[in-house]
């Protein structure tokens, strides 16, 4: 006997036409899901390598290029809840589709910016469309296949998805040596028609209930959402202890509390507080989260490590990060074999332990490391991460009720934002710190009081900073700043590994043993008794 609790199926999903195993309809939707989502993720990291580019067209400062990337994230970070809960309420094609649309015209806009504020406006208005496609993509897949086909179909999204993030950077660089910054923008174009045109085979599904819009819950979810990463965003630069910080933090916190008792007492919450109480969708939030905090202080570290201290072209730096492609397709082909025979908890351990492994090999970084040393940790890392994040996505999405998938997809998306966000500022601030002590220490008295203060701000900058002094004292300031790069990365490395480390802790404690075969329900009541009569399919949660 399983735990299906009422309206668990969605009312305007024509399942009976495409519930045949060999449905090729099936195949064909995967494949516009994980178009889809190749594109959002591919955006989040092809414009990092046109930055230099963007900055002397537009004379942009640092502060500025970052926003020209956090913009994006933030948006996106802030209207995921909305945009998964719009899905459900009105239907997840047309939030697909309307989401494309905003999405392209947000391309458009930044490929002919004419000036950094044009830009800035334009890549938010790509994040609020891709909060209504992300949580679309994964809900309509939760919807179409069946609990015992799922897993495979979301390792294949998962991958694809990953491997936007990871051609990001190379194809970002070739675009932008090749033909200029705009190009990394009209690149979406293509992919937004193809999608456009494939949603003509997704079937339309909502929420089976018709419940209104949560609008007091909405609100005060994106805002408090906004606040909070905001000042995780701009706290390594406005500084942790400024007021603007410290009240977007008090801000969101207040926000996000109104939300929780908001949340309580609705008739129709936007986001059903008591399925937190199920620790397979609490705990693999947790560990998705803890595992992109980690994710980020390579992908973040690695490619300044290649351009900035052993002076490769943003090409190759961003090519040194592709074979982490081939080691997530590998790890989502295990997942979908190792998840029904070891069940999460094993699953997710493992992975943990690869990673870790690769992690370590990044901890012994050296200025002259030969370019294969990183590659093995790579590897390694790409094959871990892709065994965990297709498990953990599957977990969170059996874990809610089909009604309300476009709200688990949004939280699986989310725990992404937010660990992206914060393995930004929490490990971006830690190397940062070190290099500016060590490098200020380094090179005092090399170098006139003016000049110092540069240094430590950035790595980037030294080659420019040192080409009036004689090429003696160049080459000593730039081989501190190089080695104090190192010595900051390394210690880096080992926070990124801490925060792996508490993910396997929280997928020990908290991830279930055996996947959930059926879907979840809505009444934690009922499924509670039925997992301690031992008549349900539906794991214990310890």
């Amino acid at each position: 006997m399983s735990v299906i609790g009422k309206n668990n199926t969605s009312a305007e999903s024509p399942r009976g036409e495409i519930a045949s195993k060999d449905s090729p309809r099936k195949g064909l939707i995967l494949a516009v899901m994980s178009l889809s989502t190749f594109m959002i993720f591919l955006d989040a990291t092809v414009v990092n390598t046109a930055l230099p580019a963007i900055a002397r067209d537009f004379s942009a400062s640092n502060s500025v290029l970052q926003w020209i990337v956090n913009g994006y994230s933030l948006i996106l970070a802030g209207f995921l809840l909305v945009g998964g809960s719009i899905g459900d309420r009105f239907g997840r094609r047309k939030a697909l589709t309307v989401g494309m649309v905003i999405f392209g015209a947000g391309a458009i806009g930044a490929a002919l910016a004419s000036s950094s504020t044009s830009l800035i406006v334009m890549r938010g208005v790509q994040g609020f469309g891709a909060a209504l496609v992300l949580p679309a993509t994964l809900s309509i897949i939760t919807d179409v296949f069946p609990r015992g086909e799922r897993a495979k179909a979301i390792a294949i999204w998962t991958a694809v998805g990953s491997l936007g993030i990871v051609l990001g950077p190379s194809l970002g660089g070739l675009l932008v040596d090749k033909i200029d910054w705009s190009a990394v923008f009209w690149l979406h174009m293509p992919v937004v028609a193809l999608s456009l045109v494939g949603l003509s085979v997704v079937p339309e599904s909502r929420d089976s209930r018709r419940l209104p819009i949560d609008l007091p819950g909405a609100v005060l979810a994106t805002a408090g959402m906004l606040a909070v990463v905001y000042g995780a965003q701009q706290g390594g630069d406005a500084g942790w202890n400024s007021p603007e910080i410290i009240g977007a933090f008090i801000a969101g916190v207040a926000l996000l509390a109104g939300f929780v008792i908001v949340e309580t007492r609705s008739s129709h919450p936007m986001l059903p507080l008591h399925y937190f109480k199920r620790m397979d969708l609490t705990g693999s939030f947790l560990v998705l989260m803890l595992l992109f905090v980690g994710m980020m202080g390579v992908f973040f570290f690695l490619t300044q490590f290649y351009q900035l201290v052993q002076g490769r072209s943003a090409l190759i730096a961003g090519a040194a990060i592709t074979p982490v492609a081939a080691g997530m397709m590998m790890g989502a082909g295990i997942a979908t074999k190792a998840v029904p025979k070891f069940g999460p908890k094993a699953t997710i351990t493992v992975s943990t332990l690869i990673i870790l492994s690769g992690m370590a090999i990044f901890t012994q970084l050296e200025v002259g490391t030969a370019y294969w040393v990183p590659t093995l940790g790579i590897l390694l890392f790409g094959l871990g991460v892709g065994i965990a994040m297709p498990t953990v996505t599957d977990t969170i999405m059996a874990s809610v009720p089909l009604n309300d998938a476009g709200i688990g997809s949004a939280l699986n998306d989310l725990s992404r934002e937010l660990g992206i966000t914060l393995g930004i500022a929490i490990l971006g601030g830690i190397v940062t710190g070190l290099y500016r002590t060590d490098v200020t220490a380094a090179v005092r008295g090399l170098v006139p009081e003016n000049m110092i203060e540069k240094i430590g701000d950035s790595l980037g900058a030294v080659g420019g900073l040192t080409s009036d002094l004689s090429p003696q004292v160049a080459a000593t300031v730039t081989q501190a700043a190089n080695q104090s790069f190192v010595d900051a990365l390394q210690v880096g490395y080992l926070g990124a590994a801490g925060f792996i480390v508490l993910a396997l802790v929280v997928a020990v404690a908290l991830v279930p043993s055996k996947m959930r075969t059926t879907q979840a329900g809505v009444a934690d009541a009922e499924e509670e008794r039925l997992v301690a009569e031992g008549l349900s399919s539906v794991p214990d949660k310890a």
